[in-house]
């Protein structure tokens, strides 16, 4: 199962950590593929297009990312919410295999 929390301060998304395996043979599990996919791309848009201020930590199974400064950049903030929204609709069509857990504040 693939977890995803995300990270809010003042009402604001200011960062996600996303964790697990969709369960499907490594290479070959498109739900995983996918939310790779979307991860990766929300992380690079944010740190090399708008280039906010944000850590990035890549562990074995699990990417985190989280703006030093959530306040100042809008463009950030509304990718990391539209990521949330992106697994969520794949939380939706994939019965469980994606959770959006919780939000931490």
């Amino acid at each position: 199962m693939v977890t995803a929390n995300f990270y809010r301060k003042n009402g604001m998304y200011c960062g996600f950590i996303i964790s697990g395996h969709a369960g499907g043979k490594f290479g070959q599990d498109i739900v995983c593929a996918g939310v790779s996919s979307a991860v990766m791309l929300t992380a690079n848009t944010v740190t090399d297009f708008f280039e906010a201020d944000a850590c990035v930590k890549v562990k074995d199974n699990a990417v985190g990312l989280k703006l030093n400064s959530p306040e100042a950049d809008d463009s950030a903030r509304a990718m990391i919410f539209s990521l949330k929204e992106h697994l969520q609709a794949m939380a939706e069509e994939n019965g469980g295999i994606v959770v959006v857990t919780k939000e931490i504040q």
